[in-house]
């Protein structure tokens, strides 16, 4: 709590661990990602290290498919230290960043002033591999580890599922386990590969999630390899092939009519801004207009106005504190609909976002309270 109003986290992370993978089945455990160090690093500064996937190191920084993620150096104490120190946070002990030790986790947040925090995984998970058996087995290996972590401790700490999309069986399967162990959310990335969430081919899928209770959450993540092999540095990476991907989901979501087959989805797409809804609001009511006219048939045209979706209170957006066009994001979406996410431990997390609000002189005490606290509460609609 901060200044008297309560504080939902809606996208904060749990580093990836060695922790995660201890349940893999025998049949994956000796290809789990596996941390290295490189021995050549004058240039290197905190990219020494790095998890070694189906034969490529992740993240790397340079060249193509460059993106950012954690590093085991951040988590392992053979190749960090005890501590990661931030600058905005201090000395963080290991398990609070890897949920090895919740109590750490909860203690930073009475430090931060947070009452409640939504946890997703690593943007790795989002191109870790192709393969659907070992997606589902890293998948579902991660959602068990976070309902235990994170099962007993007061509903403080709450946590997405990954929904491993590439098996059919497997993810219809994992929304009845990740409900069962605690889940307040299940996530996915932008795309599975180059297919998007409404291919046909995932239907059942999505027939099984309608029936559940969870609302589904988007994040950047380089899901689409085609995109990554673009991008020649972690610049490229966060304005191409992280954020790209989350765009096209909302394609697929909106103007695929998913929100149309399943009215009752909700959907929050998270950490890449929220400025981009202008955009894509935009061009879904130019083309709804241009396509009636020169489409053959109603196929393929949006089944209702494009301010209905809008309007609906079923798309969140995750603002970032100091997003200049937060208030007109509200007149878009509805002040109900922006989500406040620290984005902790990442880098563009920051230790005093919640302060950001409370001093923006453009937001009612209201339209505050409704971002740190009601919103999230709503989307997630936690027990």
């Amino acid at each position: 709590m901060i200044n008297g109003l309560r504080v939902y986290d809606a996208d904060a992370h749990a580093i990836m661990s060695p922790a995660m993978w201890h349940d893999l089945p025998e049949d994956f455990i000796r290809r789990r990602p596996r941390a290295v160090r490189i021995i050549d690093d004058k240039d290197l500064g905190r990219w020494n290290t790095g998890w070694l996937i189906e034969g490529r190191m992740e993240p790397h920084v340079f060249g193509p498919g460059s993106h950012a993620a954690n590093t085991p150096g951040i988590v392992m104490e053979e190749l960090g230290t005890r501590t990661n120190v931030d600058k905005a946070h201090g000395a963080i002990p290991i398990g609070c960043l890897d949920l090895s030790d919740p109590t750490a986790r909860l203690a930073l947040l009475d430090k931060l002033g947070i009452d409640v925090q939504f946890l997703m995984p690593s943007t790795l998970y989002a191109n870790i591999t192709e393969e659907p058996a070992y997606e589902a087995a890293l998948y579902r290996t991660y959602n068990r580890y976070m309902g235990r972590q994170c099962g007993a401790e007061s509903g403080r700490l709450r946590w997405a599922g990954l929904l491993p999309m590439r098996d059919t069986r497997q993810a219809c399967e994992s929304i009845a386990e990740m409900q069962e162990l605690g889940a307040a959310g299940a996530i996915v990335y932008g795309t599975v590969g180059n297919r998007m969430l409404s291919h046909s081919s995932f239907t059942p899928i999505w027939d099984e999630f309608a029936r559940s209770s969870l609302p589904l959450c988007v994040h950047m993540g380089s899901s689409y390899a085609a995109l990554g092999e673009l991008c020649e540095n972690i610049l490229d990476s966060n304005m191409i092939s992280k954020a790209l991907p989350a765009n096209l989901a909302f394609v697929a979501i909106v103007g695929h009519g998913m929100l149309d087959r399943y009215p009752n989805l909700k959907v929050g797409f998270l950490e890449f801004g929220a400025e981009w809804i202008f955009y894509m609001a935009g061009r879904l009511k130019h083309y709804a207009v241009l396509n009636k006219r020169r489409m053959p048939s109603s196929k393929g045209l949006l089944a209702r106005d494009v301010d209905d979706y809008f309007k609906s209170g079923r798309i969140f957006v995750a603002a970032e504190a100091d997003d200049a066009m937060m208030t007109q994001e509200m007149e878009l979406l509805g002040e109900d609909q922006i989500l406040f996410s620290s984005d902790f431990p990442h880098d563009e997390g920051r230790g005093d976002a919640m302060k950001e609000i409370l001093e923006r002189q453009d937001l009612s005490e209201t339209q505050k309270r409704k971002v740190l606290c009601d919103n999230t509460l709503r989307f997630f609609n936690p027990a």
